[in-house]
Protein backbone atom coordinates (compact mmCIF):
# COMPACT_ATOMS: atom_id res chain seq x y z
CA UNK A 1 0.00 0.00 0.00
CA UNK A 2 1.32 3.58 -0.63
CA UNK A 3 2.46 5.27 2.11
CA UNK A 4 0.56 7.96 4.10
CA UNK A 5 1.54 11.48 2.47
CA UNK A 6 -0.17 14.70 3.50
CA UNK A 7 -2.30 16.42 1.52
CA UNK A 8 0.54 19.45 0.46
CA UNK A 9 2.44 16.94 -0.29
CA UNK A 10 0.15 15.19 -2.98
CA UNK A 11 -0.95 18.51 -4.41
CA UNK A 12 2.86 18.76 -5.27
CA UNK A 13 3.28 15.74 -7.19
CA UNK A 14 1.86 16.28 -10.94
CA UNK A 15 3.71 19.78 -10.60
CA UNK A 16 6.82 18.37 -9.94
CA UNK A 17 6.71 14.91 -12.40
CA UNK A 18 5.27 18.01 -15.06
CA UNK A 19 8.39 19.72 -15.18
CA UNK A 20 10.59 17.18 -14.98
CA UNK A 21 10.45 13.05 -16.06
CA UNK A 22 14.04 12.85 -14.65
CA UNK A 23 15.20 12.67 -11.00
CA UNK A 24 18.37 12.37 -9.10
CA UNK A 25 19.49 10.45 -5.76
CA UNK A 26 22.44 9.55 -3.45
CA UNK A 27 22.90 6.98 -1.35
CA UNK A 28 24.87 6.22 1.60
CA UNK A 29 24.28 2.95 2.94
CA UNK A 30 26.49 2.69 6.53
CA UNK A 31 23.96 5.56 7.66
CA UNK A 32 20.82 4.92 5.45
CA UNK A 33 20.04 8.62 4.31
CA UNK A 34 19.15 8.85 0.55
CA UNK A 35 18.86 12.26 -0.60
CA UNK A 36 16.78 12.64 -3.79
CA UNK A 37 15.40 15.86 -5.35
CA UNK A 38 12.18 17.06 -5.99
CA UNK A 39 11.20 14.94 -9.08
CA UNK A 40 12.50 12.02 -7.21
CA UNK A 41 10.63 12.84 -4.30
CA UNK A 42 7.14 13.13 -5.99
CA UNK A 43 7.82 9.56 -7.96
CA UNK A 44 7.44 8.01 -3.75
CA UNK A 45 4.80 10.61 -2.67
CA UNK A 46 7.57 12.17 -0.30
CA UNK A 47 8.00 15.99 1.03
CA UNK A 48 10.34 17.47 -1.31
CA UNK A 49 12.15 18.96 1.56
CA UNK A 50 12.82 16.39 3.87
CA UNK A 51 13.43 14.46 1.25
CA UNK A 52 16.75 16.63 -0.13
CA UNK A 53 17.35 16.59 3.46
CA UNK A 54 18.13 12.69 3.47
CA UNK A 55 15.57 10.12 4.47
CA UNK A 56 15.97 6.22 5.12
CA UNK A 57 15.55 3.94 2.16
CA UNK A 58 12.28 2.39 3.64
CA UNK A 59 10.92 6.13 2.68
CA UNK A 60 11.29 5.23 -0.80
CA UNK A 61 10.80 1.03 -0.66
CA UNK A 62 7.27 1.48 1.00
CA UNK A 63 6.11 2.98 -1.94
CA UNK A 64 7.17 0.33 -4.47
CA UNK A 65 4.42 -1.39 -6.06
CA UNK A 66 4.03 -5.07 -3.52
CA UNK A 67 4.40 -7.07 -6.49
CA UNK A 68 7.90 -5.28 -7.31
CA UNK A 69 9.08 -5.45 -4.33
CA UNK A 70 10.57 -8.51 -3.61
CA UNK A 71 12.55 -8.45 -6.95
CA UNK A 72 13.38 -4.96 -6.41
CA UNK A 73 15.40 -5.90 -3.06
CA UNK A 74 17.01 -8.81 -4.36
CA UNK A 75 18.55 -7.27 -7.39
CA UNK A 76 19.46 -3.88 -5.34
CA UNK A 77 21.11 -6.00 -2.60
CA UNK A 78 23.56 -7.98 -4.54
CA UNK A 79 24.70 -4.00 -5.95
CA UNK A 80 24.91 -2.81 -2.26
CA UNK A 81 27.04 -5.71 -1.20
CA UNK A 82 29.46 -5.61 -4.08
CA UNK A 83 29.19 -2.51 -5.95
CA UNK A 84 28.56 -1.97 -9.72
CA UNK A 85 26.24 -0.56 -12.15
CA UNK A 86 22.63 -1.49 -12.45
CA UNK A 87 19.20 -0.50 -14.21
CA UNK A 88 16.09 -1.16 -12.78
CA UNK A 89 12.43 -0.65 -13.45
CA UNK A 90 9.58 -1.19 -11.15
CA UNK A 91 5.95 0.75 -9.85
CA UNK A 92 5.29 3.25 -7.36
CA UNK A 93 2.18 4.01 -5.70
CA UNK A 94 3.53 8.05 -4.14
CA UNK A 95 -0.41 8.26 -3.84
CA UNK A 96 -4.12 7.03 -3.84
CA UNK A 97 -4.99 5.36 -7.04
CA UNK A 98 -1.98 6.66 -8.50
CA UNK A 99 0.63 4.47 -10.21
CA UNK A 100 3.59 5.07 -12.21
CA UNK A 101 5.97 3.43 -14.04
CA UNK A 102 10.22 4.31 -12.54
CA UNK A 103 13.47 3.60 -14.89
CA UNK A 104 16.10 3.97 -12.28
CA UNK A 105 19.93 3.77 -13.27
CA UNK A 106 22.88 3.94 -10.88
CA UNK A 107 26.47 3.07 -9.50
CA UNK A 108 27.49 1.84 -6.47
CA UNK A 109 31.00 2.19 -4.73
CA UNK A 110 33.01 1.36 -1.78
CA UNK A 111 34.00 4.56 0.01
CA UNK A 112 37.41 3.41 1.02
CA UNK A 113 37.45 5.94 3.87
CA UNK A 114 34.33 4.29 5.78
CA UNK A 115 34.35 1.21 4.01
CA UNK A 116 30.46 1.73 3.59
CA UNK A 117 28.85 1.54 -0.28
CA UNK A 118 27.60 4.65 -1.82
CA UNK A 119 25.14 4.89 -4.38
CA UNK A 120 24.02 7.91 -6.85
CA UNK A 121 21.98 7.47 -9.85
CA UNK A 122 19.00 8.98 -11.91
CA UNK A 123 14.83 7.83 -11.72
CA UNK A 124 13.36 7.92 -14.67
CA UNK A 125 9.32 8.72 -15.01
CA UNK A 126 8.58 6.37 -17.86
CA UNK A 127 4.52 6.39 -17.05
CA UNK A 128 3.91 7.77 -20.27
CA UNK A 129 5.61 5.37 -22.42
CA UNK A 130 3.54 2.92 -20.64
CA UNK A 131 0.06 4.53 -21.33
CA UNK A 132 1.06 5.06 -25.01
CA UNK A 133 2.14 1.35 -25.13
CA UNK A 134 5.45 2.14 -26.28
CA UNK A 135 5.98 -0.41 -23.65
CA UNK A 136 5.07 -3.52 -22.90
CA UNK A 137 2.67 -3.16 -19.57
CA UNK A 138 4.32 -5.39 -16.89
CA UNK A 139 7.38 -4.49 -14.75
CA UNK A 140 10.76 -6.07 -15.59
CA UNK A 141 14.13 -5.85 -13.17
CA UNK A 142 17.65 -6.50 -14.95
CA UNK A 143 21.32 -5.47 -13.11
CA UNK A 144 24.15 -4.74 -15.92
CA UNK A 145 27.32 -5.88 -15.97
CA UNK A 146 30.23 -4.09 -14.37
CA UNK A 147 32.13 -3.39 -17.10
CA UNK A 148 31.85 0.29 -18.12
CA UNK A 149 31.40 1.01 -21.15
CA UNK A 150 30.63 4.44 -23.48
CA UNK A 151 26.70 4.70 -22.64
CA UNK A 152 27.52 3.87 -18.98
CA UNK A 153 30.11 7.11 -18.82
CA UNK A 154 27.88 9.64 -20.85
CA UNK A 155 25.54 8.64 -18.33
CA UNK A 156 27.71 8.97 -15.17
CA UNK A 157 28.77 12.41 -16.56
CA UNK A 158 25.52 13.58 -17.35
CA UNK A 159 24.50 12.97 -13.33
CA UNK A 160 27.58 15.11 -12.57
CA UNK A 161 26.45 17.52 -14.83
CA UNK A 162 22.64 18.13 -13.83
CA UNK A 163 23.77 17.68 -9.95
CA UNK A 164 26.17 20.78 -10.51
CA UNK A 165 23.60 22.51 -12.58
CA UNK A 166 21.23 22.17 -9.31
CA UNK A 167 23.72 24.07 -7.34
CA UNK A 168 23.82 26.76 -9.60
CA UNK A 169 21.72 30.19 -9.09
CA UNK A 170 21.90 31.88 -11.93
CA UNK A 171 19.09 32.73 -14.46
CA UNK A 172 19.84 30.18 -17.14
CA UNK A 173 19.48 27.12 -14.69
CA UNK A 174 15.94 26.26 -15.70
CA UNK A 175 17.34 25.98 -19.60
CA UNK A 176 20.31 23.86 -18.56
CA UNK A 177 18.76 21.83 -16.07
CA UNK A 178 15.89 21.06 -19.04
CA UNK A 179 18.13 20.06 -21.95
CA UNK A 180 20.67 17.83 -19.31
CA UNK A 181 17.35 16.40 -18.05
CA UNK A 182 16.80 15.96 -22.54
CA UNK A 183 19.50 14.16 -22.66
CA UNK A 184 19.35 11.75 -18.99
CA UNK A 185 16.18 10.48 -20.35
CA UNK A 186 17.57 9.69 -23.73
CA UNK A 187 20.48 8.01 -22.17
CA UNK A 188 18.33 5.86 -19.79
CA UNK A 189 16.14 4.51 -22.91
CA UNK A 190 19.12 3.93 -24.73
CA UNK A 191 20.57 2.23 -21.25
CA UNK A 192 17.59 0.28 -20.66
CA UNK A 193 17.22 -0.85 -24.90
CA UNK A 194 20.78 -1.86 -24.89
CA UNK A 195 20.45 -4.27 -22.38
CA UNK A 196 17.25 -5.71 -22.95
CA UNK A 197 15.06 -6.74 -19.81
CA UNK A 198 14.92 -10.10 -18.44
CA UNK A 199 11.66 -11.61 -17.35
CA UNK A 200 11.47 -12.84 -13.40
Amino acid sequence: MPNQVTRSVLSFVPDALTASQVGTWETESLTDRTVSDATTAALFGLDPVRAAGGLPLAAYSRVIHPDDRAAFFGKLNRVRDHGGLFVIEYRTLPGPSDLRWVLARGRYERDERTGGMTGRGIVIDITESKHDGRVEDRAFFFVEDDTEMPLDRAAACAIQARQAIDEFAGPERLGLRRSVDTLLLALGRALACRIGPLEL
